[in-house]
C-alpha cells in the first residue's frame, strides 16, 4: 500500500527522463556522422584505387552493370541514376522489390513525420499550458511526450491516421508487388522452373515416373514433359567429396612444385594436364612417370635445382605420384558407379526418395497443380511449386518424414536456448544504459560523465548501441545453421526461416530487452511488493527509453551503412584468404563476387521500422530520423545489389508479402504502448475507442494478409488465357521454333481481370431512376436522408481512396516496357524472347546423361534440354565473363553449392551426385 500512496503522491511523467535527454541527440549525430564521413571518404579513395574489388560485377560478360568511372564523388551520380528496368534485369525481381520496399518506408516515414511535427506537436503545446514556457524550441520539436491529459487527445487522433496511413502505403505496395510478381512469371514462363513442381510424400503406389505422369495427365493438369524422383545416393555423395578433397591436395602440391604463376619458360599447362590426367597401367605405367618426373624437374621452380632441392623434389614427385592414384582410382568408381547406377535402378522404394520434380509443357498447368489437391490422402502427394535447381539443397532434399520432424524439434530447442542466453547478455547489456547502474562497479564514471556531456552520450548510449550490433552479428550464422540442422530443402527457404527469426530475435533484445530492462531495474522492488502494479508501472517506464532508440536509428542510418560501403568484413576475408591462396581455384573462389544474403539487409530496416511505430506518438521526430535512415540505407543497398552483389537464387518476390505482414504486425507494440499510456492518465473513453484498432489489425493480418500472400504465389488462370490470346505466335524457346495459338485470331483478350470485383461499380442510371428518387426523398425522413447522403459520401471517399491503391495486374508495369525498349538485344519484343540472346555460340549446353545409358530414375518424355534453368529474364551471371589475372584464368566455376560439384552443373532437376560436372585438375597459370 505505501507503494501505492508514493506512486499516487509523485507520478512519474514519461516526459520528463525524455526531455532531459533530447539534447543528446546532438552529441549522437555528431559521432555517427564522424564515423560515417571516415567510412564515406575512405571508400571513395579506395574504390577508385580497386574498381574490381569494390564493384566486382562490373567483370561479369552476362547482366553487367555499367561501369563508374574513377572520379572520387562521380559512383552518387551513377548510382542515382539506375533505374528499376537496369536492376530488374541485372539483379532480378527480388532486389527490385527490396529497393521498392526502401522508397515505400521512407515515402511513409516523410509523410508521418510531417503530420507528427506540423500537427501533433504544436496541438500538444496548446493543449498543455502547464508545460514549461522555458523549455527550447528544439525540446518540443524533438519531443511530444505526454505531459498532461489533455494532450491525449492528440495522440488518440494521432492512432488512427497513423493506422490509415500505414494500411494505405502498404497496401499499394502489395498490390504493386503482386502486379510486378505476376508479370514477371508470365514473362519467364518458358523457364524450367516456371513450368515445374516440387512433390513430396510420393506414396508407394506412385513412385515411379511413368506412374507420376499418368497420375497429373490424368488430373486434367496438362502434359507432363519430364519427372525426376530423386534417389538416396548419400554414400555416392561421400565419394564426390572425396575425389574433390584429392583433387584440392593435387593443386596444392603442383602449385608447391611450378609455383603460381609458373616462372619456367617452357611452361606448357595443356601437356602437363594431359600427362597428368592420362590413365595409363602395366608396362607403360613406368615409363609414363618417367616421363611426368622429368618435365616436373625440368619446370620446377629455381629453389629445387640444387643437390638439396631436387631431393625434396622427388620426395614431393613421390606424394604427387600416390595422391593421383588415389585421385585416379576414386574418379574410375566414380564413374562406373554412375554408369551402373542408371543401368541397375529399377525404381525401388529403398533406392529412391519421397521427392521428385515434374515439368509440365506450359507453366499454367504448373501453377495449377501447386494449387489442387490431387491425392485422397491429405498428408502425401504434397505438390508446390518448384525452386530454381540451383536454389535446391540437395543435401538435405532426400531427408525423411520423421528425420525432418525430430530435426525440427531439436532445431527450435536450441533456438530456443540461445534466444535465453541472448536475452541475458542483452539485459546485462542495458544496464550500461543507466550511469546508476555503473556507479555500483565504477563510482568514479558517473561524476566523469556528469561534467561532460559529450563523454555521457557516448557511455549511455553510443557504447551500449555499438556492443549491441558487435553481440548479435554473428547470430545470422548461427541461424543459418539451425535452418540446416531443421532440414530445409532450399536455400530461399533458409533465407527466410533467418530472416523472419533474426527480426524475432532483434525485436526481442533490442526492443523489449532495452525498454523493460529500465523498467524492471528502476521498480523491481514495487513489483515485488504489489505485482498489481506492474501495468501500470510498465506503461510509466516505456516511454523514457525513446531517448536510446532515437540514437539508436541515427548511428544505424549515418555510420553504419556507409560502413557497409566499405565492406570491411568481407574484403579483409577476401584479402586474407588472398595471402593465404596459392593455386588457381583458390585464387577464382577468393576473387568471385559475393552473392547477397537477405538475413544480412532486411531484419535490419524491419526492426527499425517497428522502432518508428513504437515511439510514433510520443516522439514524432522519430520519423524524421527514419526517413533519413530508409533513403540512405535505400542507396547504398543499390548500390550493393547492383555493383557488388550477385545472385545465388531468384524467387520472384515470393518473400516480400511475408515480410510485409510481419511489418504490420508491428502495429501491435504502438497499440499496446498507446491503450496503456491512455489506461495510466485515467481516459477510459480513449481506451474503448482506440480497441477497435485491434480488431482491424487482427483481421488484416489473418484475413486480407493471407488473401494477398495465397494469391500472389499464383498467376490466376485468365492472366494466363490472356497471356496467351495476346501472343498469336510466341517463339518457343524450349523448343526453338514458334507455335501459332489455335485461337488467336478469332480471341481477344478481355478487359476484365480477376480483381476487377474489388473496384467500386460506376452508378448506371435506370429509366425510373428520378421518379425512384423523387418518392425515396418524400417518403424518407430528414434522417435516412442523412445517412443516404453520408453514405454515398463514404463511397466516393472509398472510391477515391481505392483507386489510388489498386493496381491493375492485367496493365503491363512501365518497367516491362522500359525493359523492352532498353534491352531488345536482337531487334525483336523482348517480351516474346524471354530475353533470351540469339548468339549460337553462348548458347549454354544441355547436360547429357552418360553415353548408351538411359536414366530411368528420371524421365523425359519429350525434348526439353535448352530450357533455360534459372527464372531469369536475362542469362545468368557467368564467372567465365571474369578477366583473367597472372594467377587464375576462371576456366572453372566455383564449387560453393554442393561439395564436390561444379556450380554450372547444377542445371536441371537432377541429383548433381549422378550428373552434376566434377571439377577437374587446374594446373597453374604461365608467367
Amino acid at each position: 500500500m505505501s507503494s501505492i500512496y508514493l506512486l499516487e503522491e509523485k507520478p512519474q511523467d514519461p516526459a520528463d527522463d525524455y526531455l532531459a535527454h533530447a539534447s543528446d541527440l546532438l552529441t549522437q549525430t555528431t559521432f555517427s556522422l564522424v564515423i560515417g564521413g571516415t567510412a564515406l571518404f575512405w571508400f571513395c579513395l579506395l574504390r577508385s584505387r580497386w574498381p574490381d574489388v569494390y564493384a566486382p560485377r562490373g567483370r561479369l560478360l552476362f547482366a553487367a552493370p555499367a561501369r563508374i568511372g574513377k572520379t572520387f564523388f562521380g559512383w552518387i551520380s551513377m548510382v542515382l541514376h539506375v533505374n528499376d528496368a537496369d536492376i530488374m534485369f541485372t539483379s532480378g525481381l527480388d532486389a527490385l522489390l527490396v529497393l521498392r520496399l526502401f522508397r515505400m518506408l521512407a515515402s511513409l516515414s516523410f509523410t508521418a513525420s510531417a503530420i507528427g511535427l506540423f500537427i501533433v506537436v504544436p496541438a500538444k503545446v496548446l493543449l498543455d499550458p502547464d508545460s514549461n514556457p522555458e523549455t527550447r524550441l528544439y525540446d518540443r520539436v524533438v519531443t511530444a511526450a505526454m505531459g498532461s491529459k489533455d494532450s491525449l487527445v492528440v495522440h488518440f487522433a494521432f492512432a488512427y491516421v497513423f493506422t490509415a496511413l500505414v494500411y494505405f502505403y502498404f497496401a499499394r505496395f502489395a498490390y504493386e508487388t503482386v502486379a510486378l510478381r505476376w508479370q514477371y512469371l508470365l514473362r519467364v514462363r518458358n523457364t524450367r522452373p516456371a513450368r515445374s513442381v516440387a512433390v513430396t510424400n510420393i506414396p508407394p503406389e506412385l513412385a515411379e515416373e511413368q506412374r507420376l505422369k499418368q497420375h497429373f495427365e490424368q488430373s486434367g493438369l496438362g502434359k507432363v514433359l519430364s519427372v525426376e524422383v530423386v534417389p538416396r545416393i548419400e554414400r555416392l555423395g561421400v565419394l564426390v567429396r572425396r575425389r574433390f578433397q584429392l583433387l584440392e591436395r593435387i593443386e596444392e602440391q603442383v602449385v608447391v612444385i611450378l609455383g603460381n604463376p609458373c616462372p619456367a619458360v617452357s611452361y606448357d599447362p595443356d601437356a602437363l594436364h594431359a600427362l597428368l590426367t592420362s590413365h595409363v597401367h602395366g608396362d607403360g605405367a613406368a615409363e609414363h612417370w618417367s616421363e611426368i618426373r622429368q618435365v616436373l624437374h625440368q619446370w620446377a621452380l629455381p629453389k629445387f635445382q640444387t643437390e638439396r632441392g631436387v631431393r625434396a623434389l622427388d620426395k614431393m614427385i613421390d606424394q604427387l605420384e600416390l595422391r593421383l592414384r588415389r585421385f585416379q582410382h576414386a574418379d574410375s568408381v566414380l564413374q562406373q558407379v554412375r554408369n551402373e547406377w542408371f543401368l541397375t535402378y529399377d525404381g525401388r522404394r529403398d533406392r529412391s526418395s519421397t521427392v521428385g520434380f515434374v515439368t509440365f509443357e506450359n507453366a499454367a498447368s504448373a501453377h495449377l497443380a501447386a494449387q489442387t489437391f490431387t491425392f485422397s490422402q491429405p498428408f502425401e502427394l504434397r505438390v508446390d511449386l518448384a525452386s530454381e535447381p540451383r536454389d535446391v539443397f540437395w543435401e538435405l532434399i532426400t531427408l525423411r518424414a520423421s528425420s525432418r520432424f525430430m530435426r525440427t524439434i531439436l532445431s527450435l530447442a536450441t533456438y530456443i536456448l540461445m534466444l535465453l542466453y541472448w536475452l541475458t547478455l542483452a539485459f546485462l547489456l542495458s544496464t550500461l544504459v543507466s550511469l546508476d547502474s555503473l556507479k555500483t562497479y565504477f563510482p568514479w564514471l558517473p561524476d566523469m560523465a556528469e561534467k561532460n556531456r559529450w563523454l555521457k552520450s557516448l557511455f549511455q548510449y553510443t557504447t551500449p548501441t555499438f556492443m549491441l550490433s558487435l553481440m548479435n552479428s554473428c547470430v545470422p550464422y548461427i541461424l543459418s545453421w539451425l535452418a540446416q540442422l531443421e532440414g530445409v530443402q532450399s536455400r530461399s527457404a533458409i533465407q527466410a526461416s533467418v530472416v523472419r527469426r533474426y527480426y524475432l530475435f532483434l525485436l526481442s533484445n533490442v526492443l523489449l530487452i532495452f525498454t523493460l530492462s529500465r523498467a524492471v531495474l528502476a521498480d523491481y522492488s514495487k513489483w515485488i511488493e504489489n505485482p498489481a502494479l506492474i501495468p501500470r508501472l510498465l506503461a510509466t517506464r516505456l516511454p523514457t527509453a525513446a531517448p536510446f532508440f532515437l540514437d539508436y536509428v541515427i548511428l544505424y542510418a549515418l555510420a553504419y551503412y556507409p560502413l557497409q560501403l566499405l565492406q570491411f568484413g568481407s574484403i579483409s576475408l577476401a584479402m586474407f584468404r588472398r595471402m593465404l591462396c596459392r593455386t588457381p581455384r583458390q585464387f577464382a573462389d577468393a576473387l568471385r563476387p559475393n552473392y547477397v544474403d537477405w538475413a544480412f539487409i532486411l531484419p535490419q530496416p524491419m526492426l527499425v521500422f517497428t522502432v518508428l511505430t513504437t515511439y510514433s506518438s510520443l516522439a514524432p521526430f522519430i520519423f524524421v530520423l527514419g526517413a533519413v535512415y530508409f533513403v540512405i540505407g535505400g542507396f547504398v543497398t543499390k548500390y550493393l545489389l547492383y555493383y557488388v552483389y550477385g545472385r545465388r537464387f531468384e524467387t520472384a518476390g515470393q518473400f516480400i508479402l511475408p515480410i510485409l505482414k510481419a511489418l504490420t504486425g508491428s502495429l501491435w507494440h504502438y497499440y499496446v504502448l498507446i491503450i496503456g499510456l491512455c489506461a495510466l492518465k485515467g481516459k477510459v473513453l480513449y481506451v474503448l475507442f482506440l480497441l477497435p484498432l485491434l480488431y482491424i489489425n487482427w483481421y488484416l493480418l489473418s484475413r486480407v494478409a493471407a488473401q494477398f500472400y495465397d494469391n500472389g504465389q499464383f498467376v490466376p488462370a485468365d492472366m494466363w488465357s490472356a497471356s496467351e490470346r495476346s501472343t498469336p505466335s510466341e517463339p518457343n524457346t524450349a523448343r526453338g521454333h514458334s507455335q501459332p495459338s489455335a485461337h488467336a485470331e478469332s480471341s481477344r483478350p478481355s478487359h476484365h481481370t480477376s480483381t476487377d470485383y474489388l473496384l467500386p461499380r460506376p452508378h448506371v442510371p435506370a429509366p425510373f431512376d428520378d421518379v425512384l428518387d423523387t418518392i425515396d426523398r418524400e417518403t424518407q425522413g430528414s434522417g435516412s436522408r442523412l445517412g443516404e447522403r453520408m453514405r454515398r459520401r463514404v463511397e466516393h471517399l472509398w472510391t477515391a481512396v481505392f483507386r489510388r491503391i489498386y493496381v491493375n495486374p492485367q496493365h503491363t508495369p512501365q518497367i516491362f516496357h522500359d525493359l523492352d525498349r532498353c534491352y531488345s538485344l536482337t531487334g525483336r519484343s523482348l517480351s516474346q524472347t524471354n530475353y533470351v540472346w540469339e548468339d549460337e555460340d553462348l548458347a549454354e549446353s544441355p547436360r547429357e546423361a552418360p553415353a548408351t545409358v538411359t536414366p530411368r530414375f528420371s524421365t523425359t518424355f519429350d525434348n526439353d534440354d535448352q530450357m533455360r534453368a534459372e527464372l531469369m529474364l536475362a542469362r545468368d551471371q557467368r564467372e567465365s565473363g571474369i578477366k583473367p589475372d597472372e594467377f587464375t584464368d576462371f576456366s572453372q566455376s566455383s564449387v560453393s553449392l554442393l561439395e564436390g560439384v561444379l556450380d554450372e552443373g547444377l542445371a536441371v532437376y537432377e541429383h548433381p551426385y549422378l550428373l552434376g560436372n566434377l571439377p577437374s585438375l587446374w594446373l597453374p597459370m604461365k608467367k
